[in-house]
């Protein structure tokens, strides 16, 4: 009998370990809302994807606002709070037009082709057809532009965001992340080794004013700088063109980029994203510098990037390499970066024991699996990243 009263105090108290872990924790009344804004992948509906996301949403809020360091950090003790309605971006219907020619295409292939073949090859074709679109800065410049849009009507209201990016929408969550966020301080622009007359022009008119932190976007968007075919960003060769433009860069920025203080963070899941831009390692490129002054803001301004992939997804791909401030600390562009909370890490080999071929749908199936694994990644990610879990062996 005293075995049995032993065992079960044991199993009474587990049980309540268990339900505190989940238990939301106390949020003001007037709690700032922070919205998430889920952006699909590739061959999706509306409803479809209305579908999903609500299937899933529930979960985050109450995943997120149960967890302690989220509630610390993200939260701020509560005052702070996940919005219960999600926010959809939907843009498989700005694809319509060249899916016709894909679709014209695959119903020709079905009178030679095995029901195997034709559903690999439909399946394989609208996914890359999706992704390989909206890489392209010509397709991805106005659902950038509508992005923005949202993410400053909500700032308007009071709100902030979390940008979440599937599949195929994590390469425009990754395009807005460094081409909208203002990470680039134009003040310091002043190259000596730029030695080009239209580059020593821009830089001596930038040295006699003051200006905002922009972003990429503002600055192409104002024709200030170009990008060439050589994986370079060039000035303006027209001095006239310089000249009249350059104060208006500020108008620039408050157009285009994100506004101060806006956006917490981005997950992206089931990303592809290595597979489709695998050149932003390469040391020296403006591709690389842009992600490292990305990661530079992330870090000086309590952001958070997180990568989600389960292990099994063939789609998914890890990042290169997972960053530690002492490491990025290491390179010149970030040496004097100054950490304000904010952290990047990937978490590619979550478990899913659903089979491959479904693995990459699987975020969708469960919610609170799925939100578990963001929370998971959240607290293992910030103690990487700051060196913390080594400081605990």
């Amino acid at each position: 009998m005293k075995r049995f009263i032993i065992a079960g105090l044991v199993c009474f108290l587990l049980s309540n370990t268990a339900f505190a872990k989940d238990e939301e924790l106390p949020i003001k009344s007037d709690a700032k809302p922070i919205d998430i804004i889920y952006i699909h992948g590739a061959y999706e509906t509306k409803e479809a994807f209305d579908k999903s996301v609500n299937n899933v949403h529930e979960d985050m809020v109450k995943q997120f606002e149960s967890d302690p360091l989220m509630y610390k950090k993200l939260l701020k003790g509560g005052c702070k709070k996940i919005s219960e309605t999600p926010i959809i971006f939907f843009w498989a219907d700005k694809t319509t037009e060249s899916l016709k020619v894909i679709d014209k295409a695959l119903a020709y292939a079905k009178n030679f082709s095995s029901k195997i073949a034709q559903f690999g090859r439909e399946t394989l074709s609208h996914t890359l057809h999706d992704a390989i679109w909206i890489s392209k800065s010509s397709n991805s410049r106005d659902l950038l532009n509508n992005l923005n849009e949202l993410v400053k009507n909500q700032k308007a209201k009071g709100h902030e965001v979390i940008l979440y990016g599937y599949s195929a929408g994590s390469l425009l969550t990754v395009q807005y992340m460094t081409n909208r966020l203002p990470i680039i301080n134009i003040n310091e622009m002043y190259n000596d080794n730029d030695t080009s007359y239209t580059g020593k022009y821009l830089y001596s008119l930038i040295k006699h004013r003051h200006f905002e932190p922009t972003c990429l976007d503002a600055l192409k968007e104002s024709k200030l700088v170009f990008y060439t075919d050589n994986d370079e960003f060039v000035a303006n060769p027209n001095t006239q063109y310089l000249k009249d433009t350059i104060p208006m860069l500020n108008d620039y920025t408050e157009k285009y980029c994100a506004p101060k203080d806006a956006v917490r963070g981005f997950v992206v899941f089931g990303a592809p994203l290595t597979t489709f831009d695998s050149t932003v390692s390469k040391a020296g490129s403006p591709g690389n510098a842009l992600s490292q002054l990305a990661m530079k803001y992330l870090v000086e301004n309590d952001m958070f990037f997180l990568t989600v992939n389960y292990a099994n997804d063939f789609i998914g791909m890890p990042l290169p390499g997972i960053p530690t401030y002492q490491k990025l600390k290491e390179t010149e562009l970030l040496k004097n970066m100054q950490p304000e909370g904010g952290f990047i890490y990937d978490d590619s080999k979550v478990k899913n024991h659903t089979l491959f071929f479904s693995a990459h749908l699987a975020y969708w199936s469960s919610g609170k699996k799925f939100a578990k694994s963001i929370v998971n990644a959240y607290n293992t990610g910030y103690k990487h990243f700051y060196g913390l879990d080594e400081a605990e062996k």
